[in-house]
């Protein structure tokens, strides 16, 4: 069968209720790259349309899927993206009545039934994990068989949802194979900001899947069960060597929980060294798991930069958020990853839990401008589907489920909240940026460029007007993030 995956553009609403499509794209559909091995495996045709990195309008895809004529649509679902989902499946499928219109990814995980009930011209929800449940439903439809035995959806069949059982967790992630990345151009660029990095040739990488933290805004709990697996450092190392064979520099972990194991960190970093590779790598990791030793370990296998979910300098919001850190873990670890030679750090943060007060924001924000970080990411605390928070606030009844299951809601926006959205934009215009750009700041960025090849790269790389105006900006102006 030929089948177009698809992963729409995000969109957001304005105050007047109108719908804009964003086009920025950093990092490659890792997801349907995965698919789309297992899928071709299987002897399918596979191709894959990514709208925000060709900058496709709705009509464009459409028009453009209409051309090639496939058997099967399938669209990666996440709440900043279903808007386009929806339109651009319902106009395919008035298109062809005959065409399969298939979802997966969170959205589709969490809420298949709502999807099938409100959406009738979508025929199949993928709940958890497609590698292996994609082609089983290819392989039915192209034999005419029915969907009863394939575990992990949800369909339409003569009039009524079904739902089969759950499938299991790959247990087995070396038995997935490496994700196509031949079906699209090698564009994609390590992006922070809205800014392009280096000119490096980029590709994200994903060695291990789940977590077994249970942080009450993530739904990788729910989707992973909680569960941490990991793939062998071997098949790790086996995929980098062709990355490299293949021109590329530059590799991103986007695991839920890269440095988890510090054994399995120490047995890859000893591995990838021996290769002498011309690769930068770029990970993430918990505060509480930020030793001296790892991060030493990190370095001398060429890792540059460094991203820490630290979220709050409150003790108080941290334990709502069940995040299990201080924020004394958070200042221990930025403190021991420069030891360790880092140049470049990243650290997010949350504005905006339900009883979260201004005092509690404002102390965030000093907190972060205390840290010795290169780039602070902030966003509004989000309440997700799949999310525990999101299950709690429906269950005090603070939202209406019906209303949010489809894009989620900042809770800074509820009735309720303790702040409000246009305040807390203006205590960051008015106090963040003075404290972030101090000379103390300014001179340790210039001395670490001169040090840092990596940060001599970025700097090189970005020697025109534009690109330092949008730095400016967004270290001015952090609402843009949100």
């Amino acid at each position: 069968m030929k089948i177009y995956l698809i992963n729409a553009a995000p969109t957001i609403i304005s105050k007047d209720n109108k719908k804009e499509t964003l086009f920025q794209t950093s990092a490659p559909p890792l997801g349907l790259m995965y698919l789309a091995s297992a899928l071709k495996n299987a002897g399918h045709a596979v191709f894959i349309v990514d709208q925000p990195a060709f900058n496709l309008t709705n009509e464009e895809v459409i028009e453009f899927i209409k051309k090639k004529d496939p058997d099967v649509v399938g669209f990666s679902t996440l709440c900043a993206s279903f808007e386009n989902v929806k339109e651009i499946s319902k106009e395919l499928k008035k298109w062809n009545p005959n065409l399969s219109i298939i979802v997966g990814n969170y959205l589709a995980t969490f809420y298949a039934h709502n999807i099938l009930t409100k959406y009738d011209w979508v025929d199949i929800c993928v709940r958890g994990e497609g590698e292996k449940t994609a082609p089983e439903i290819l392989n039915r439809l192209e034999s005419n068989k029915d969907l009863s035995e394939v575990e992990g959806i949800s369909y339409r069949s003569n009039g009524k949802i079904i739902e089969n059982k759950d499938r299991p967790l790959i247990k087995d992630l070396d038995s997935i194979s490496f994700p196509d990345r031949k079906l699209l151009p090698a564009f994609y660029k390590n992006r922070i900001g809205g800014v392009d990095i280096t000119k490096r040739k980029f590709a994200t990488m994903v060695s291990s899947r789940g977590c077994p933290y249970s942080c009450n805004f993530c739904a990788c709990t729910a989707f992973s069960k909680g569960l941490w697996r990991t793939r062998s450092v071997d098949n790790i190392i086996d995929e980098i060597s062709m990355l490299s064979d293949e021109g590329y520099r530059e590799i991103l972990f986007i695991d839920d929980n890269f440095t988890l194991n510090q054994k399995r960190i120490n047995e890859f970093c000893i591995k990838i060294r021996k290769q002498n590779l011309d690769i930068v790598f770029i990970g993430d990791g918990r505060v509480n798991n930020g030793s001296v030793e790892l991060f030493k370990t990190l370095k001398k296998a060429n890792f540059e930069i460094l991203m820490f979910g630290i979220e709050s300098s409150s003790q108080r919001v941290l334990d709502s958020y069940n995040k299990k850190i201080t924020p004394e873990m958070s200042r221990t670890a930025v403190n021991n990853a420069r030891k360790a030679g880092f140049k470049f750090l990243v650290g997010t943060f949350m504005i905006g839990a339900y009883d979260e007060t201004y005092q509690e924001a404002i102390d965030t924000l000093k907190f972060i401008s205390s840290l010795d970080i290169d780039f602070p990411h902030i966003i509004f605390t989000r309440a997700l589907p799949g999310t525990q928070i999101f299950n709690e606030l429906i269950k005090k009844k603070i939202i209406d489920e019906e209303q949010f299951w489809e894009t989620g809601v900042d809770i800074i926006d509820l009735p309720g909240s303790k702040m409000n959205r246009e305040v807390i934009f203006k205590i960051i215009k008015d106090q963040f940026h003075l404290k972030f750009f101090r000379p103390k700041y300014i001179m340790k960025a210039f001395t670490r460029t001169l040090i840092s090849k990596y940060r001599r790269e970025i700097i090189f790389n970005h020697l025109n007007l534009r690109d330092i105006n949008k730095f400016v900006k967004i270290i001015n102006n952090p609402p843009d993030l949100f």
